[in-house]
């Protein structure tokens, strides 16, 4: 039950009187989402390949459904082993 316009974030639930205070926590930021998945800081993902641009919450979904890169090399490495082999004696 709500008490009031003036009561400052109180509610009374059963006859008991709460205070609803801010916590402080904070959303992250898309960057900082990216960053916590493994991606480098110049990966894109502010806009497409054609520079029209995600808005935040586009970014945000983005990176829920992305594989971290880290990941992907794993999957690689584990299912195409050849494909490894064959980089790493290129680069030397």
């Amino acid at each position: 039950e709500y008490c009031g316009e003036d009561c400052d974030g109180l509610v009374d639930i059963g006859g008991i009187t709460y205070r609803i205070v801010d916590i402080g926590m904070r959303m992250l930021q898309p960057r900082e989402l990216y960053r916590a998945q493994g991606f480098p800081d110049w990966y894109i993902i502010e806009h497409d390949f054609r520079g029209v641009k995600y808005a935040k919450d586009k970014q945000v979904a983005r990176c829920g459904n992305a594989v971290p890169p880290q990941f992907a090399e794993a999957l690689v490495r584990a299912n195409l082993p050849e494909l490894c082999v064959q980089k790493s004696e290129e680069a030397a």
